[in-house]
């Protein structure tokens, strides 16, 4: 398949390696992605995986770095796209944003939504610009896509599995989004870690995480598309980085891409509660405290179950806080001292949402 991101044009039997041009600055020089394309000898699908859109967020790069090698080329059948720094700016700074866009720069993918003039209001900066464009590559491409993040220290690996919105009224669009969820489930289960979808589609939307990479390429693409999470953020943890390598291999066998049987997932923790969950911050303290955490990443809870003491300075207890919820750990927020209305855990909870739906109304308007 004849396939050229940026300055890097695929070859059979290669890795290709190259730029994507992504932002200007005004005294001189540009931000650009680095490109690797990996295209196997068969032909096949394109997989997209991408890394380090928060610039605090560095074990994808080494999973990327681990995954693609000459011996992975060997068996490939189809093409790999990778790029593993989507945020240049914000890695070289430790930010999580880049300093040339103030907002989040996973919210910065397309909307579905016409564009709006409004002379009060700045157009979307270069770096959305930019996202604009490479989403059009990844659309125009891709079969199916991963995008690499982190969690906390010490959080469970897990993915991140987006809502699928459509328009009401429009049964093609409906029909494409169930055959999407589907591969989407195929494409979790054969990744092998914890799975657990979002938040509830109003704070979903007004969270604007419906212009996250994935949720964008999911809903405006139709291809299915997932985000990993994978712990500790600044530096990566080996187990961490070879259970995810192993289940992007385990990915491609599922998509044809690799032979051979699919690979265990060792070295981390891998939990199913046997119902669907969503994500929710919980055990909110009531007053300014040192938190001493009574549950693990991991840990399944019940509603009533403790999940944090708080204690003020001298170590006295200021009380506990339990559960509201059945569920199970998925991380603790950095860090042990907390405000009034800090929440000191974030658990996944049981989600009666479906996975796909309309979206709100008066969305388009």
């Amino acid at each position: 398949m004849a396939l050229t991101i940026g300055t890097a044009t695929a070859k059979r039997g290669e890795i290709a390696y190259g730029e994507y041009f992504l932002v200007q600055h005004p005294v001189g020089g540009a931000d650009a992605l680095p490109v690797i394309i990996a295209q196997g000898k068969e032909d096949g699908p394109v997989f997209w995986i991408t890394a380090g859109i928060h610039g605090i967020e560095h074990a994808g790069i080494q999973v990327i770095h681990k995954l693609i090698t000459s011996e992975l080329v060997e068996k490939l059948h189809g093409t790999i796209v990778a790029i593993p720094a989507l945020n240049p700016a914000g890695l070289r700074t430790l930010n999580r944003q880049a300093y040339y866009h103030a907002g989040d720069p996973n919210r910065l993918f397309p909307d579905g939504r016409a564009p709006k003039t409004d002379p009060d209001k700045a157009p979307p900066s270069a770096l959305e610009q930019a996202y604009g464009r490479l989403f059009e590559e990844i659309k125009n491409t891709a079969s199916f896509y991963f995008d690499l993040h982190c969690m906390s220290n010490g959080s469970l690996s897990f993915i991140f599995r987006d809502r699928i919105l459509y328009r009401k009224g429009d049964e093609s669009a409906r029909k494409r989004a169930e055959e999407v969820s589907i591969k989407m489930d195929e494409m979790a289960q054969a990744y092998g870690h914890t799975v657990t979808a979002d938040f509830a589609v109003e704070k979903y939307i007004n969270e604007k995480l419906h212009r996250a990479t994935t949720a964008a390429v999911t809903m405006l693409a139709g291809i299915p598309a997932l985000t990993a999470e994978l712990s500790s953020p600044y530096t990566p943890t080996p187990e961490v980085v070879n259970a995810s390598v192993a289940g992007l291999r385990n990915v491609m066998r599922w998509g044809g891409m690799l032979g051979g049987e699919m690979e265990p997932i060792t070295g981390i923790k891998v939990v199913d509660p046997g119902f669907p969950t969503h994500r929710r911050s919980v055990a909110r303290v009531t007053q300014s405290c040192v938190v001493h955490h009574l549950k693990e990443p991991g840990d399944f809870v019940k509603v009533g179950d403790p999940l944090v003491e708080m204690r003020d300075a001298w170590g006295r207890s200021l009380g506990v806080l339990n559960s509201e919820y059945d569920g199970f750990v998925i991380s603790r927020p950095t860090g042990i001292l907390y405000y009034p209305g800090d929440a000191a855990m974030l658990l996944a909870i049981r989600d009666e949402e479906p996975r796909i739906g309309e979206y709100p109304e008066k969305y388009f308007d």
